[in-house]
């Protein structure tokens, strides 16, 4: 942390961009172009600056959070503290099961991109990324640039391709009005999620300064908009809004429709080797809210053990598990959906108990978690409706198991 400390800020902003960004590149542009363009139509590049101005909010928050609430789950537990038990058990509730929807998404779209999706080969995904968690092993330094690296490479070819060969004339299929804006932002809102490693660390994980962490988080948010901007007009280009809408796949379709098929192969098991450290990004994010959770006694304590690497294996495997479960009944653009609104429902708390811990400091921080607060609520509320049904199971029933956790232990004390 020294050589830290005297490092420029801007220099050690560029250091914790692997970090960030990584997780965000992705996430979004291999799982929530799709969605999100069959949600907006021609609309859809418009969304994505409205999304990366959520997601900028969320970060200003969360890194205030981080440095006055020491230990995992900064957030959850600043909105337990600033707004109450109940807020606390709803933002807990919305943001575990928002990673677990994230990994049921990711895992989902690594096995679409494989030469043979199915769903063994999403559960395979989620369990192989369980176990090397387990084994300690973290995307750091060297190999996160060079997995971002990788990560870029493929998304030039993708556009590249798009951009060489003039398009098919297509069907614009049904019109979406501007409203659609908000929904479509929603889904790119899915994006932007790999912030919270950088600006809400694990107990594991060294922190950098808070002004290395917000220069590094606007770059990498900006960065992760220029790309999504970029690769969404290639593809669109390329397919049409209505076609990119109906694909699992859009990057290999969207390379077979420029007659470049015989790329597909390579392209898809690089977008499958690009997903996986944001699997693994999602995981750690929900497991750092799993451990606060834990510790304040709303989730069995078992849950909490540690393998020798210090990871609870445990809680990571029921996560999994649960990630499997919702992969084999959903498609991944349904799932990205419930992650984003959860996520999404989970950030308005955090934006609103940032402002509370910021009351006495009337500055741009405040208002951008007032402005954060409201964006969440309006793109969440703009969601399809499946994925708001999911998210208010995930409002109401931690809040009723934690009513019940808390009686049935004050009758044993009694």
């Amino acid at each position: 942390m020294a050589g830290l400390a005297g490092a420029s800020p801007w220099r050690t902003g560029l250091r914790t961009i692997p970090l960030g960004l990584g997780g965000m590149l992705g996430a979004g542009v291999f799982v929530g172009l799709s969605p999100a363009a069959g949600t907006a139509g021609r609309w859809t590049l418009i969304a994505v600056p409205l999304a990366a101005l959520t997601a900028w909010c969320a970060v200003v928050s969360t890194s205030h959070q981080s440095a006055s609430y020491r230990g995992a789950g900064a957030a959850y537990s600043c909105v337990r503290d600033k707004l109450g038990v109940l807020p606390g058990r709803v933002a807990a509730g919305t943001g575990l099961f928002g990673h677990v929807a994230a990994m049921a998404a990711i895992a989902g779209a690594v096995a679409e991109y494989l030469p043979a999706p199915n769903p063994v080969t999403t559960a395979v995904v989620l369990l192989l990324v369980v176990l090397v968690s387990t084994a300690g092993l973290r995307i750091r330094g060297l190999s996160g640039w060079l997995w971002l690296g990788l990560t870029v490479a493929v998304l030039t070819v993708v556009v590249t391709a798009c951009l060489s060969i003039a398009p098919v004339p297509v069907s614009t299929g049904v019109e979406h009005g501007p409203l659609a804006i908000t929904s479509s932002a929603g889904f790119f809102f899915f994006a932007f999620l790999g912030f919270e490693r950088l600006t809400a660390p694990d107990e594991e994980r060294d922190r950098h300064p808070r002004a290395a962490v917000r220069r590094g988080a606007l770059l990498g948010v900006s960065a992760t908009a220029v790309v999504l901007l970029t690769v969404s007009f290639a593809v669109v280009r390329q397919l049409g809004a209505a076609r990119l809408g109906l694909s699992p796949a859009p990057l290999l379709d969207a390379l077979r429709a420029a007659d470049a098929a015989t790329l597909t192969s390579g392209v898809g098991l690089g977008a499958a080797l690009a997903m996986t450290p944001v699997l693994l990004g999602a995981l750690e994010s929900g497991r750092s809210t799993g451990l606060a959770v834990i510790a304040d006694g709303e989730l069995p304590a078992p849950l909490g053990r540690r393998g020798g690497n210090g990871t609870p294996y445990l809680f990571d495997l029921v996560l999994a598990a649960a990630a499997v479960v919702l992969a084999l009944f959903v498609a991944p653009a349904v799932a990205t959906g419930v992650a984003a609104c959860c996520l999404l429902v989970h950030y308005a708390f955090v934006n609103a108990a940032a402002r509370v811990l910021l009351v006495d400091e009337w500055t741009w921080s405040t208002r951008t978690a007032c402005l954060g607060m409201g964006l969440s609520v309006i793109l969440a509320m703009s969601m399809p409706v499946p994925a708001m049904l999911f998210t208010l199971g995930a409002v109401l029933v931690p809040p009723v198991c934690g009513a019940l956790v808390d009686r049935t232990g004050a009758a044993t004390r009694g």
